[in-house]
């Protein structure tokens, strides 16, 4: 079987790649919004927090990928949030924070600006 890349796909319909990134950010939002209501010790927050992660990690992946083709500023923009979330995830994983709702609005504010 032949999988795209992400890049490929990217490349050969930018509406379906963008539509994909926005369900991702809508699931991760859902995940988080979930977690925000149970609490921060509960399976769903771990589940939540793990993933958030995982989407993150990926988008850094491929945003420092000398083919990706959005701005350099846009880049180290994207690149920037990507670390802010990737390190409160694990400042709350690791008890030093309790509250999400800042991951949540970034990755709101992400996810809105995709088009």
């Amino acid at each position: 079987m032949y999988m795209l890349s992400y890049g490929e796909m990217v490349e050969s319909d930018p509406h379906i790649a963008r539509s994909s990134e926005k369900q991702a950010f809508d699931i991760v939002i859902e995940l988080l919004e979930g977690a925000a209501e149970k609490g921060i010790n509960t399976p769903e927050a771990e589940l939540a927090l793990t993933r958030v992660s995982e989407l993150w990690q990926f988008l850094i992946d491929d945003l420092i990928h000398p083919d990706n083709a959005l701005s350099d500023d846009l880049r180290g923009s994207l690149i920037s949030i990507g670390g802010w979330i990737l390190q409160e995830t694990r400042r709350v994983q690791s008890g030093e924070a309790e509250d999400i709702s800042g991951i949540i609005s970034v990755n709101k504010l992400v996810r809105d600006g995709l088009k």
